[in-house]
């Protein structure tokens, strides 16, 4: 880990953000500002797609009508069933995808957005591999009005944030795949949330 991340503010905010996990150990980990925000926003009448899975995976089944949520990883997908298992979830459908390119040259992890409609996602959620590529696919899968929340955001899109692993503050520039995504979602609503850690941002579509 980079030694010169540990500022003073840093490490005050990652003392706060420690606590409130140790005490919201049922909630997502992103910024606490965008659980407050998603709480009051998200409703039983939305459908939700996640990729990347935890302890947000139930927390979100509680919120949304139906949720279909995407892992990569064996263990964890099996630790995230048990805890769905445990909460009795009904509206969930928790699918285990290889991130690993197959002979044709697909990768079954990105691949599976191309098979949502266009415009049937209200709530989509890109915290796992491959970010660049699936929120590409999500900007016409999601209905208009429709969230699309990006987690470590500081790492993609420009933000004027104080988080250390922003692509601005370190001085490199965007990768050309978000600077595509930005362009096509410059119109959008964009709401962001930190925890001085990291940064979430929800974005709207029209």
């Amino acid at each position: 880990m980079n030694p010169k991340i540990w500022t003073p503010r840093y490490i005050t905010n990652r003392i706060g953000l420690y606590v409130y996990e140790q005490f919201n150990k049922d909630k997502p980990w992103i910024a606490p500002s965008a659980i407050k925000w998603l709480d009051t926003n998200l409703h039983k009448e939305m459908s939700g797609v996640e990729f990347g899975s935890g302890r947000s995976t139930v927390w979100y089944a509680h919120k949304l009508k139906n949720l279909v949520s995407i892992e990569d990883h064996q263990d964890w997908y099996q630790k995230v069933k048990q805890q769905l298992e445990k909460a009795k979830l009904t509206n969930v459908r928790y699918i285990l995808k290889s991130c690993e390119q197959d002979m044709s040259g697909h990768i079954p992890y990105v691949d599976i957005v191309k098979e949502f409609d266009n415009s049937s996602i209200d709530f989509m959620v890109v915290d796992g591999k491959y970010r660049d590529r699936i929120a590409l696919e999500a900007i016409q899968k999601l209905t208009s009005g429709g969230y699309l929340l990006l987690d470590d955001a500081e790492r993609y899109i420009p933000l004027d944030s104080h988080t250390p692993y922003n692509y601005k503050k370190e001085g490199k520039k965007q990768p050309e795949e978000w600077k595509a995504f930005s362009e096509l979602t410059s119109s959008w609503e964009q709401l962001h949330f930190t925890s001085g850690v990291s940064d979430t941002v929800v974005l709207i579509k029209p």
